[in-house]
């Protein structure tokens, strides 16, 4: 038996809890607060009227003239969570943190039955309420698997109940269209409506065979899902490891202005390698992904970029793992040279580590670079490592050109590596107790809060504290 928590409106709601007179008004949370700003949250009153998450606040303010809107602030909802997930962990001892608003709990051994799990959970949500904010609210699906705790969770929403047995499961799925299930989008809904299929009950008694003619081991899997058979693993914190790690940002025209193209990667790059740091892991490999704006002005969409179409990808190899401030930054400036000439206007930056691994003892090689092969781009078949050899004992060095390499008096690789991971973690412990602005690079210093801020992701959120109470 799992339950599925969803706190509900989660960021306007907090935001309206820190403030009381915003409640019950319309109110977004935007990414940037421009008329072009994207709204990434509403609140239950602006659902109501009509204000829907994506819409520019241009948008909302046509169907909601009395709109609010409010900057988002990723730290105040990174510490709400932590309360509501503190909670939730006195519920059951296995608890998946699926996104900054979302948690699976699996209550085998807990609790009798599907009956008492409700009781508990209700008792939660009062605590909730009570203990963190009484404006918050959450909606609470029970169920056999996963997946179905997640679509009774769905189905009343803000603050409802929903337990989904096997008894009435049918009676459930008969009403729910196929894209009311996560995962199901236009393009699979209109490959099973040829199929005949309209329904989740249509999509539970479609013979499994022949769905997975169609889907392949997905109509496998969606046949076990509906029939509430355990088929997608609670993966608990502590057992999951990310597979990349990556910030990304749409870079306003002001920043090509001002030159805060570097600065802006390396920053994209330092918050990456902090929360690779976070994990205990190392990177074999990065890479950037970058688009450029038209020459007549339009910017292309930052949501995909070949290396052949509407912006470059350039990627990297270390000679060995890294997660230290002084490699990734050294690495991501190099890639950048290899894809920008610092003329084209550049309108979205992303830096991505990925092939992630635990630390090892192996010894240190050179950094190389595998590059997509492009017209007046020659990759370097060797490129030194961000830590180089200084001429006067002792002295820790930043060079004075982007490619911030770290020089150490000591000839020792191993030492100098070992050097560069230790002042990576003092940077981390003043950061974490100064803020991400008390230590900067040098070329940093003219960026202002805005460029490449700090952002929450929505799904599969690491890095939230979950203390006992």
């Amino acid at each position: 038996m799992f339950a599925h928590v969803d706190m509900n409106s989660y960021f306007a709601s907090v935001e309206q809890q820190a403030n009381p007179h915003w409640r019950g008004r319309p109110l977004g949370v935007c990414a940037y607060l421009h008329k072009h700003g994207c709204v990434i949250a509403a609140s239950i009153e602006a659902k109501k009227r009509g204000a829907k998450v994506g819409m520019s606040v241009d948008e909302c303010r046509q169907v909601c003239p009395d709109m609010v809107f409010v900057q988002n602030d990723p730290p105040k909802y990174r510490a709400v969570t932590s309360r509501v997930f503190s909670l939730l962990h006195q519920i059951s001892d296995k608890v998946e943190h699926y996104s900054i608003d979302e948690a699976f709990l699996d209550l085998d051994g807990w609790y009798r039955d599907a009956a008492e799990a409700a009781w508990a959970l209700c008792r939660a949500r009062i605590r909730i309420q009570q203990e963190i904010g009484d404006w918050l609210k959450c909606s609470i699906g029970i169920a056999p698997s996963k997946f179905l705790a997640k679509l009774a969770s769905d189905l009343k929403k803000p603050n409802g109940l929903v337990i989904i047995t096997l008894e009435n499961l049918d009676e459930t799925l008969a009403i729910l269209e196929l894209e009311d299930a996560c995962g199901i989008g236009r393009h699979i809904k209109r490959r099973l409506n040829r199929l005949g299929i309209y329904t989740l009950l249509d999509l539970k008694h479609y013979p499994v065979a022949n769905l997975m003619q169609v889907l392949g081991k997905a109509g496998w899997t969606w046949h076990e899902r509906l029939c509430g058979h355990d088929v997608d693993r609670l993966e608990v914190a502590g057992e999951r490891l990310p597979k990349s790690v990556g910030h990304s940002f749409c870079v306003p025209r002001r920043a090509n202005e001002q030159g805060l193209i570097l600065p802006i990667a390396v920053r994209l790059t330092e918050r990456a390698g902090r929360r690779l740091r976070s994990f205990g892991l190392f990177a074999r490999s990065m890479n950037i992904q970058i688009g450029f704006r038209e020459t007549s002005g339009k910017t292309q969409n930052p949501s995909f970029f070949h290396p052949f179409d509407n912006g470059e990808t350039c990627s990297m190899a270390f000679g060995e793992p890294a997660n230290d401030i002084f490699s990734l930054t050294h690495g991501a400036t190099e890639l950048l040279k290899n894809v920008w000439d610092g003329q084209r206007q550049v309108s979205f930056l992303a830096v991505t580590l990925i092939d992630l691994v635990p630390p090892s003892g192996q010894t240190a090689l050179p950094l190389s670079f595998v590059i997509p092969a492009k017209a007046g781009i020659h990759p370097p078949s060797v490129i030194s490592t961000a830590v180089s050899t200084s001429e006067r004992s002792g002295e820790i060095v930043v060079n004075q050109d982007s490619s911030t390499a770290l020089r150490f008096a000591r000839n020792d690789r191993g030492e100098m590596r070992e050097r560069s991971f230790e002042a990576s973690r003092a940077v981390d412990v003043i950061r974490d107790r100064y803020g991400d602005e008390s230590i900067v690079f040098a070329n940093m210093i003219k960026l202002g809060t805005d460029y490449a801020p700090d952002r929450i992701g929505f799904r599969k959120t690491e890095g939230v504290d979950v203390t006992g109470n």
